[in-house]
């Protein structure tokens, strides 16, 4: 007896729930900070937010102002960092080249990211991770020999964009013994003007100082792993 053949069973359809509930999640929400207002979703709040988490869990919408808004008391300027690490996961790095980091706005976000409950946010800036984000170290270019180079003198030497504040800088100093005639050795600031001036081999001697120069820099690297926080672990918030 051939066995009975089993009809494929279909895919079932998506809850009607669920549909719902995926469209609450993408609805635009307009925030009033201070003032300022914010256009994003439901879904990027919630998402690494444990304060509008719980504020969408209830019924949030009976909260809103007249305007369809809903108010939240933040310094909008420092709010636009907390929302753009909320959007995309990206930390919010403030370095500048030539001042370096700005902690105090990094304070500022980190009260923030304590009030509105993101602990990736906060692990970050407490465990000072932005310093890794960027890396800093010494470079040198090819020496000069040269005992007359003056300030502003402006070298071959061709550096990257990544290379910042660059100086010449004495890498060593060589003595050497040369005989003088009888008028340089009377008046060492200026060469000898007399014709016919003749030096002695075994007249006077002068000692003469020159110096070996070189370039240095120092370069400034970004690492993009330690700004976002993609498969990043907190272990502050772990332990």
């Amino acid at each position: 007896m051939e066995p009975p053949i089993l009809a494929h069973p279909s895919r079932p359809s998506a809850p009607p729930q669920y549909n719902e509930m995926l469209n609450a999640c993408l609805e635009p929400v307009t925030l009033n900070v201070s003032g300022r207002k914010f256009t994003t979703t439901i879904n990027t709040l919630n998402g690494r937010s444990l304060f509008f988490a719980q504020v969408f869990q209830g019924d949030w919408k009976s909260s809103r102002q007249e305007d369809g808004s809903i108010f939240i008391d933040s310094n909008p300027e420092v709010f636009s960092h907390v929302l753009q690490y909320l959007r995309r996961g990206v930390f919010p790095l403030a370095y500048d080249q030539r001042r370096g980091h700005d902690y105090k706005l990094y304070a500022d976000i980190l009260a923030e990211a304590k009030f509105f409950g993101i602990p990736k946010l906060e692990c970050w800036l407490v465990d000072q991770l932005y310093l890794r984000c960027i890396t800093s170290s010494t470079v040198w270019s090819s020496a000069y020999k040269d005992d007359r180079i003056q300030t502003g003198f402006q070298t071959t030497s061709v550096w990257g964009s990544d290379v910042i504040s660059t100086q010449m800088v004495r890498q060593d100093v060589t003595t050497v013994r040369n005989s003088v005639c009888y008028h340089q050795a009377q008046d060492r600031t200026a060469p000898c003007s007399h014709r016919g001036c003749r030096v002695s081999a075994d007249g006077v001697k002068d000692d003469v100082e020159t110096f070996r120069w070189a370039e240095v820099g120092r370069s400034i690297r970004f690492v993009q792993g330690w700004c976002i926080d993609t498969g990043w672990v907190c272990w502050s918030c772990q332990n």
